[in-house]
């Protein structure tokens, strides 16, 4: 929860931020994108840590007492500048948790089992998410913006504590696909490939996984869908509140209903992966392994439901329909979004679990950059195509998309075979 918390509950501050410290308003854009790029860059730094030295462990005590300490720093500052330092040393920590986590999530989970675990995993990352900015609006409005760093080092300490008491190490460098387990030398040999040596600490490894198709494919795939929830939710904000006369009081509430999706999305296609897992296995024999590629089934719903959303909430936005109907089809949307999300990050992850923190990580370094982009290109785009063409253009992209993850699913399993010779 500490990573979404700590990027999303400072939202509603940074106005009240750039005036204490009668800052530019460029600021509120700066802090904002400052932590992002940051959080970017650091889990693929914190993953080859994670997978070079053959830890999970050890990366939560650095990382913990980090985020605690800048947590104090930024409450306790005199200026922004401060401020802006306290939050890169902010991001630096929190950067690790979702990379690692979903490393430790591969490590104890079987293949059966793994997407309703990563569901969960997704379910209270979102809902983190959603948390945080009606906690910062709270906390701003009757505490003061430092209330919000308190909280943030309140929290980690409290984590921190219980990391050092009941998590044990779980990295385990015999972690491989468990359908090339039986080939014992496949995988060292494999392994040999990828990392060279265990020792070498080299933060830029992680990007050589990206000469496999599987994995450059799967990520780009999932960059181009997860754009429609930042879309989303940078065109919530800027005309909402003229067009329906929602007050800025009020605002974060209508970003509920699109939390709410993903949390359910999280859920029910971490649970969905399973019946998918265990159908498949149902019907051929118990020697036979199970190919990642069979999780890909899990989607096609979803890439139907979540271009037809997105077109029909462009068009209909310029028409007088009540708010409701928006507030419905965001939550569709995401609902669609997350169970992609969840999917592919799952069989990211069943490519190589002993390197599924770097995968992760240069997965979520590549999806950020894509919402950035998306972010700088969101406002030309709006006004000069307006929310109905643009919505459009954008859901003709993801159509399109879809045969970059067929490619996935039909020669998966012969590129995973190279890749193992």
């Amino acid at each position: 929860m500490i990573a979404p918390m700590a990027d999303a509950i400072i939202y509603p501050a940074l106005v009240q931020i750039c005036s204490d410290f009668q800052a530019p308003e460029i600021f509120i854009n700066i802090l904002a994108a400052i932590y992002v790029f940051i959080s970017g860059f650091g889990q693929i730094s914190w993953a080859v840590f994670s997978e070079t030295f053959e830890t999970r462990r050890r990366v939560y005590l650095i990382c913990m007492p980090l985020i605690l300490i800048s947590s104090v720093i930024c409450a306790m500052t005199p200026n922004i500048w401060l401020l802006m330092v306290g939050r890169v040393m902010q991001a630096c920590g929190t950067s690790s948790l979702i990379a690692i986590g979903s490393g430790i999530v591969a490590d104890i989970y079987e293949l059966t089992e793994r997407g309703s675990a990563y569901g969960n995993f997704y379910l209270i990352y979102n809902f983190a998410n959603l948390l945080g900015p009606l906690l910062g609006g709270y906390f701003t409005r009757y505490l003061g913006w430092k209330s919000i760093f308190w909280y943030l080092a309140i929290m980690s300490g409290i984590v921190y504590i219980a990391i050092l008491l009941f998590v044990l190490e779980t990295f385990n460098s015999n972690n491989s696909n468990e359908s090339n387990e039986s080939d014992v030398e496949g995988s060292e040999t494999r392994e040999v490939k990828s990392f060279p040596s265990r020792k070498r600490f080299n933060p830029f490894l992680p990007f050589k996984l990206l000469r496999y198709p599987n994995v450059t494919i799967s990520i780009l795939y999932i960059s181009i869908i997860n754009t429609f929830v930042k879309i989303q939710f940078l065109v919530v904000p800027k005309n909402f509140p003229e067009k329906y006369g929602v007050s800025t009081s009020t605002l974060g509430l209508l970003f509920i209903p699109s939390g709410i999706g993903l949390m359910v999305g999280s859920f029910v296609g971490g649970e969905y992966n399973d019946l998918v897992i265990k159908w498949k296995k149902s019907k051929q024999n118990d020697d036979e392994s199970i190919q990642p590629e069979v999780l890909i089934n899990s989607i096609w719903i979803a890439t139907i439901i979540v271009p037809a959303v997105y077109i029909l909430y462009g068009w209909l936005f310029e028409r007088e329909i009540h708010i409701a109907v928006f507030l419905v089809l965001g939550s569709l949307g995401t609902f669609g979004v997350q169970i992609i999300l969840n999917t592919i990050s799952t069989y990211l992850v069943d490519l190589d679990r002993s390197k599924s923190a770097s995968i992760i990580a240069v997965f979520h370094c590549i999806r950020l950059f894509v919402e950035a982009s998306v972010s700088v290109l969101e406002a030309p785009l709006e006004e000069y195509l307006g929310i109905k063409w643009m919505f459009t253009l954008f859901s003709l992209i993801v159509v399109l998309s879809n045969l970059l993850i067929i490619a996935v699913f039909i020669k998966g399993r012969s590129w995973r075979e190279k890749i193992d010779k």
